[in-house]
């Protein structure tokens, strides 16, 4: 078993011996910081995700954007890509490949410059090195889309050290940790 492999195991544990009701506290820190955040108050589209238990909760912020900005969140395509869709109304939101909740298929959208992209993932180094779950989709998201702000968030328990990487693994510019940047 690899590095890799071993590590998402750990942390797959650990995550299960939590209750979410552990990580409301950071979980507040780390939307309150990002809507303070000058990368996103300058920003004119939030890229997203609709979180899994096991991550950060976020809901505060896709309800936001929708009033304030723009956002998008993204749809798994069988060839492993992901593609981001515009979303008006989280009431839209259905299950999608892996149990995930997706957008409407309606209008797709490309990150530039000017967005801010939140990032998933199992855990992340201070220095953005970023384990996810072992498809890729947001590697290559992000190897092509230079361009876009991306943040990793995570929770305590998340923010390692040191992260095991491979060639192909993209980092985040930054990562929110319970309220702080890194």
């Amino acid at each position: 078993m690899n590095a890799k492999h071993t590590l998402r195991s750990q942390l797959r544990r650990q995550a299960r011996l939590f209750s979410l009701e552990e990580f409301s506290e950071e979980d507040e820190q780390s939307c309150a910081a990002l809507l303070q955040y000058s990368g996103y108050t300058s920003s004119e589209r939030l890229f997203a995700y609709a979180p899994l238990a096991s991550e950060v909760g976020i809901t505060e912020l896709l309800q936001h954007a929708i009033t304030h900005k723009s956002l998008a969140l993204p749809v798994c395509t069988e060839n492993g890509n992901l593609v981001f869709y515009t979303v008006e109304s989280l009431d839209e939101l259905t299950a999608g490949r892996y149990g995930i909740l997706e957008p409407l298929k309606k209008s797709i959208v490309e990150p530039s410059k000017k967005d801010v992209m939140l990032v998933p993932a199992l855990a992340y180094s201070r220095i953005g090195e970023r384990l996810g779950r072992g498809k890729g989709y947001y590697d290559r998201y992000l190897a092509s889309h230079p361009e876009v702000f991306s943040i990793g968030i995570c929770r305590r328990y998340q923010l390692l050290e040191a992260i095991p990487t491979d060639a192909w693994d993209e980092r985040v510019k930054t990562v929110l940790c319970a309220g702080e940047f890194y």
